[in-house]
């Protein structure tokens, strides 16, 4: 599999950093972070941007070294994407106004201080194209999908911090993987239900569990139509 990168390079200090940007960024993707609900987030996506993220999230997994950094705030996006009345009932809060955020994949072992984000990323170079190869046995096996168990989770912490605007996920190699199905099968499962049941709201849900409030998540759900105002799914 095929992922078509920009390799940026930063230098503060004497540390020098390596961040990869998946080239270009799908248009139909937002990430919202919920002003009076601390530690929520919400992202509303299409196919093609949920895809590219799940490859993005492989490719995490394959680069200990480097910052996986996803570009989105104040893009073109033509909507503001919110849920029907009905799913809030269940699980999906409106996101009408919050702030929009970036996003920021990276491994515990580069010890990498958010703080530090914000300079490294005023400092990136203009960055050259690249193509990342992704071997298709990095998906996990649907079968296999690792739950979010407290034992495991308790070995392979998601750890989020929001900084510069942007939304930093710490984590590992395992972590990365296997989350990348949370992406990767909202891909599919999206417009396979909009075609079978003529519905096309699916969704979710990526939990912090290192984080002491229980509510602490990320909310992924798809979202086919981008018309130029507030859609329901």
């Amino acid at each position: 599999m095929r992922l078509p990168i920009t390799v940026h390079r930063a230098r503060l200090g004497k540390h020098s950093y390596r961040v990869i940007r998946p080239r270009p960024t799908p248009p139909n993707v937002v990430l919202r972070d919920f002003r009076n609900r601390e530690g929520e987030f919400d992202m509303r996506l299409d196919a093609r941007a949920a895809h590219r993220i799940g490859m993005a999230w492989l490719l995490a997994a394959r680069s200990p070294r480097s910052l996986v950094h996803f570009p989105l705030r104040g893009r073109p996006t033509p909507v503001t994407p919110q849920c029907c009345p009905r799913c809030i009932e269940w699980c999906c809060p409106l996101a009408t106004d919050e702030p929009q955020l970036d996003l920021l994949l990276l491994h515990r072992g580069l010890q990498f201080r958010p703080s530090r984000w914000k300079e490294v990323r005023a400092r990136l170079d203009d960055g050259r194209p690249e193509t990342a190869e992704i071997p298709a046995s990095d998906v996990p096996d649907e079968e296999n999908v690792l739950p979010f168990e407290e034992h495991w989770m308790d070995q392979n912490p998601l750890r989020q911090h929001v900084h510069a605007e942007t939304l930093l996920l710490t984590g590992n190699a395992p972590l990365f993987r296997e989350l990348s199905t949370w992406f990767l099968e909202l891909a599919t499962r999206g417009p396979r239900m909009r075609s079978l049941t003529g519905e096309a709201h699916q969704c979710n849900e990526l939990r912090f569990h290192e984080d002491p409030r229980e509510d602490s998540q990320l909310h992924i759900t798809y979202a086919d139509k981008w018309s130029g105002t507030d859609i329901e799914l």
